[in-house]
């Protein structure tokens, strides 16, 4: 039977009387000429491309990743240290540290009272001692001997149903007289008297008895009642007040001042 393609039939074959068999063998192109079937079927060519000589390397694989940077150090050093000035801290008040008034002592009238201390009645007035031989600080007013521009108060009873009370004899001070208190800590302090008044009971005079609210001092007033007493109005008439200052505040020599020592 004829070849379809007698050209190249020719080219293969004598190519292939050149070629050398063996490892180092020029590609060789291998070309299957299918011969007609019955049927008028043409024929296929089918091409194979040889496998290439030696040994196949793989190519190399790239990194996919981006590799990080270095670690650097991030610790950010510490300031260096200031040395702080403290402020100073304000110097407390004596009288303040030293508690409450708990003890009043007049020599000269033989009172040795123990203190309470006392606010407001339920009508807003000034409370008083609950137990007659007691006096009574009132706790709206100034520490006895605190620099203040108010005064302090300690209230005490002229008498009692059963007798005579604690401040029974405080008419008899006269100017010059010394009284003592005692704090809680301890510490006392000595008051000179420098002033004694009577008042009609309704009629005390509120900023020199507690205070002006701008004259400032170390004060302490004493009040108790006098006069006649009003079966009534249950109340005596007038009120008396003995004024003093604490020892260090007044004078070495207190002298005495006319109408003032009754």
């Amino acid at each position: 039977m004829r070849h379809p393609y007698p050209a190249l039939r020719e080219s293969l074959l004598a190519r292939g009387s050149a070629a050398r068999c063996g490892a180092g063998s020029l590609v060789v192109w291998l070309t299957l000429l299918l011969l007609p079937v019955a049927g008028g079927c043409s024929a296929h060519r089918i091409a194979v491309v040889p496998e290439p000589e030696g040994p196949v390397l793989a190519a190399p694989r790239e990194p996919t990743f981006t590799p990080l940077p270095p670690a650097t150090a991030t610790l950010t050093p510490l300031p260096t240290a200031v040395a702080t000035e403290l402020a100073p801290s304000p110097t407390p008040d004596q009288f303040e540290a030293a508690g409450l008034p708990v003890r009043l002592e007049i020599p000269a009238i033989g009172v040795d009272a123990v203190v309470e201390h006392v606010g407001r009645q339920p009508a807003g007035e000034m409370d008083v001692p609950h137990v007659p031989s007691h006096v009574a600080w009132f706790n709206e007013s100034a520490l006895p001997g605190q620099y203040s521009h108010k005064t302090a108060i300690i209230t005490g009873h002229l008498d009692s149903p059963a007798g005579p009370a604690v401040f029974f004899s405080l008419r008899k001070l006269v100017i010059g007289d010394e009284l003592v208190v005692t704090y809680a800590n301890g510490d006392r302090y000595t008051f000179v008297v420098i002033e004694k008044e009577r008042y009609q009971h309704d009629q005390l005079p509120s900023q020199k008895l507690f205070g002006d609210g701008e004259t400032r001092g170390r004060r302490l007033n004493l009040v108790t009642c006098d006069g006649a007493w009003d079966r009534g109005q249950a109340n005596y008439s007038q009120r008396l007040v003995v004024y003093t200052r604490l020892r260090e505040s007044i004078p070495a020599a207190v002298t005495a001042a006319p109408g003032n020592q009754s």
